[in-house]
């Protein structure tokens, strides 16, 4: 048997890469590779996860401390599926299996105080004779009680600070860690009868009636055989009643686990429903696959209702019947619910849901109904991706198109590649779908690297809603200043009178996107980041969208002391004004990242204007996709260009899906549907094509673009962000970068770009210069990085395939 385990130890930092040798003691269970440890690392006690099993000698070598589980985290596809995050994008590999705990760490470790090892007690009391008495109670207490963390001795009379200082100056006391494990499973305390329910009743009628709760217990325990917390306090049963039935016999407790769910809603059966022929021939295409056990993926290329979710919900019912289990992934938190009440109607406790706005101990909670086999789906944001599935069936990826999939921190993996990777060692089938796929996505299933189904009508073939773009330079010319058009606000008027309700998007939050001096022309920014601020009406104060400070409203320009001070842009604090003005007895409900801060704020609007509680939901991005509303029937679109003027190669991928998928909000039940869209750029393929729902017009003039520029998907890209606090200093090592980058610019497929300073060049007081390097040769170029070692810089971030490249 191995003595020696491999252990990649779980801290946050990017220059340790490798596995320790740690010795296993014999006292241990026995540990194999993918479990839990807890193990000494300097002077922490840390988390580590064993990757391997060896025979070596121990000379030296420090031992496992103990196991944190009582069987294996990891299974062999997440170990290979870290393995892979690693070394695809340049990250260590703790980085990459740390995506497979939820809340990053499985322990949580504190600093606390311990008597010394070899204290002297006479020593002690001549040192603290001069002290206050407060002194000697905090030692006393560290004595009776250590380790005690800060926070318990703060409960102590005196400065505790001062006195800890004192005593670990003089060595009475010394620090310590103490280790919790994280998300502990949650219990219960049952009460259930011990005798049979004939010598209860008996017993309950020889009380005496001064015993009444004593004998209403009782009768309740033969009535419902076992009682929760909560029942025993509806009956008004102390803790005292159940310890004198159970001193008697007659009672007993049992502790049992509960899982902890925020989505544990009353489940409602719904009726079959009868597929469409598209989507029967989608499932005659990816049935075969699920059941022959055999990687493929697929792009179900589908109109907004056109009716992609119910494909997917017999997909997954075909791999459960299989026995194997599903990954359902939604782009955004916000869009969790509403697929997930439609899984739990088709398969009731089997689902299970897990995204980052969940606390960890529901995490820990959907973690073991999956590993113990109690579920066999997983609905979730990106986060989901590494579940602990063993017979993993089949991935699917809700509006696969979204750049949300994109981890924004390291390791920043996107879950499209991830999920191809993890379905492919499981022998698993992948399902892509989206009305608006990414040009990239698409041109592939051109290529044949995805099977292309296409469903290009909607369910009971409801038309698309007819789109009016409303050319605002026009609106300008007419004297028309206000954020709402005429013909937006008669739709709106319209919709209202007919009780039904719309949507309206803006993709800005605040009231006025800057603030500007009219005398000199001077846009307020942030002094910590290179970006105008944006006022917020609630406490009247400018905000920076990046470092999230506030700042006072100035009463002068700063510049020039110019009273002339005016807000510009709109944002939905003032798009909400304008519409209450327009419409004040409509009943108006504001999405964004100001009213959703709470958890599951996302969950009780939508299910509050679901409801018909409020007739216009207005809100970003998130209000535009996903959500399946019979009564919406207008949506208007604000600011339809807003994306169109970032410097960007996917400006105009971004404002196409962003207004393709709004404007599918509209008319999805039985009544018809109209979208009004405002911009100025009302010529632009982006704009022409999203007001006719058209895909294949804007693909055609999109791809020829990417072509000429050898942007993806005809090549790869990797953006290297060079940061530093001194601006000259982060221009000159991004220089030294760029010249060591020089032997794969030699190659012809690789062409490197910059350095260039980043689109918001200082973010909290950091400076940031972007390289940007085009290739056809992945693997020579992030081979050529490795060797650099530069993903362990602290200055450096590699962004291996970005979505975002400003």
């Amino acid at each position: 048997m191995s003595n020696i385990a491999q252990v990649i130890v779980n801290i946050p930092a990017r220059s340790i890469d490798k596995p320790f040798s740690y010795l296993i003691p014999e006292q241990l269970p026995a540990i194999d590779i993918g479990w839990r440890v807890l193990v000494p690392f300097g002077s922490r006690k840390v988390e580590g996860f064993v990757i391997s099993l060896e025979d070596e000698p121990t000379d030296g070598l420090k031992s496992i401390l103990a196991v944190l589980d009582d069987y294996p985290w990891f299974n062999d596809n997440m170990l290979k599926t870290a393995e892979w995050l690693s070394r695809y994008y340049l990250c260590s590999p703790a980085e990459a299996m740390r995506l497979f705990v939820p809340g990053l760490s499985g322990i949580k470790s504190t600093k606390a105080y311990q008597a010394a090892h070899a204290i002297d007690c006479e020593q002690a009391s001549i040192l603290l004779a001069a002290k206050p008495a407060e002194y000697r109670t905090v030692l006393s207490y560290i004595l009776d009680h250590g380790p005690v963390s800060q926070a318990d001795l703060a409960k102590l009379p005196g400065s505790i600070e001062t006195i800890l200082k004192f005593l670990l100056q003089h060595k009475l006391i010394i620090h310590t860690d103490t280790v919790l494990k994280r998300g502990k499973a949650s219990t219960i305390r049952l009460i259930n009868l011990t005798v049979s329910k004939e010598s209860a009743a008996q017993a309950e009628q020889a009380l005496p009636p001064s015993k009444s709760a004593q004998r209403r217990l009782l009768h309740a325990l033969i009535q419902t055989g076992e009682l929760s917390p909560t029942e025993l306090r509806n009956l008004h049963i102390s803790a005292d009643t159940v310890r004198k039935l159970t001193s008697q016999g007659l009672v007993a407790s049992r502790e049992v686990q509960i899982f902890r769910n925020s989505y544990n809603t009353i489940i409602h059966k719904v009726d079959e429903i009868t597929l469409t022929t598209a989507q029967q021939q989608a499932l005659q295409q990816i049935g075969p696959v699920l059941k022959a056990g055999i990687h493929k993926s697929f792009l179900i290329h589908g109109v907004t209702g056109s009716g992609k979710t119910q494909v997917y919900i017999k997909a997954v019912a075909e791999a459960r019947g299989l026995n194997r289990q599903a990954i359902v992934l939604v782009p955004e938190i916000a869009l969790t619910s509403q697929i997930v009440a439609r899984f739990q109607a088709a398969f009731g406790q089997d689902v299970v849901v897990m995204h980052s706005k969940l606390s960890v101990g529901e995490r820990h909670d959907a973690w073991r109904r999956l590993h113990s086999g109690q579920a066999g789906i997983v609905i979730g944001a990106r986060s989901a991706l590494f579940a602990p599935v063993d017979n993993l069936g089949v991935i699917i990826l809700d509006e696969e198109h979204e750049f949300t999939y994109k981890q924004e921190d390291s390791p920043r993996y996107h879950a499209r590649q991830v999920a191809l990777f993890r379905a492919r060692i499981a022998g698993a089938a992948v399902i892509l779908g989206s009305a608006t796929p990414s040009v990239e996505t698409y041109h592939q299933a051109l290529s044949g690297e995805h099977t292309l189904i296409t469903m290009d009508k909607r369910v009971d073939n409801v038309p698309l809603p007819p789109v009016t773009v409303v050319d605002m330079r026009e609106e300008l010319l007419k004297g028309r200043r206000s954020v709402i058009s005429p013909a937006l606000t008669e739709m709106l008027a319209e919709a209202l009178f007919r009780k039904e309700q719309a949507v309206i998007l803006l993709n800005r939050r605040g009231y006025s996107t800057f603030v500007l001096c009219r005398e000199c022309g001077h846009v307020l920014k942030c002094r910590h980041c290179d970006i105008a601020l944006v006022y917020h009406t609630p406490g009247h104060s400018l905000r920076c969208h990046y470092c999230q400070e506030r700042h006072t409203v100035p009463d002068t320009c700063p510049e020039c002391g110019s009273r002339y001070i005016r807000y510009f842009g709109a944002g939905t604090q003032k798009v909400e004004e304008a519409l209450n003005a327009l419409f004040p007895t409509a009943k108006i409900i504001r999405m964004d990242q100001d009213t959703t801060t709470k958890k599951m704020a996302h969950d009780k609007i939508l299910a509050a204007f679901a409801a018909g509680t409020y007739d216009i939901l207005l809100g970003t991005q998130m209000v535009a996709k996903g959500h399946d509303i019979p009564n919406v029937t207008a949506v208007g679109i604000i600011s339809a260009d807003t994306a169109l003027n970032l410097p960007d190669f996917r400006a105009a991928e971004r404002t196409f899906a962003l207004l393709t998928q709004a404007a599918g909000r509209a008319g999805r039940g039985n009544k018809a549907g109209r979208v009004v869209m405002q911009t100025y750029n009302p010529d632009h393929y982006a704009i022409v094509n999203g007001g006719m729902h058209n895909y294949q017009g804007f693909y055609e003039n999109e791809i020829i673009f990417r072509r000429q520029l050898n942007y993806p998907p005809y090549s790869n890209l990797i953006k290297i962000t060079v940061q530093a606090g001194d601006e000259i200093q982060v221009h000159r090592n991004a220089n030294q970068l760029a010249a060591e980058l020089s032997p794969v610019s030699a190659n012809a497929a690789t062409t490197v770009i910059g350095p260039f300073p980043a689109s918001v060049a200082k973010v909290k007081d950091i400076f940031r210069v972007n390289i940007l390097i085009k290739t056809k040769d992945m693997a020579e170029v992030t081979g050529h990085l490795a060797n650099l070692n530069i993903a362990c810089r602290k200055d450096v971030i590699i962004d291996i395939d970005p979505i975002n490249v400003l």
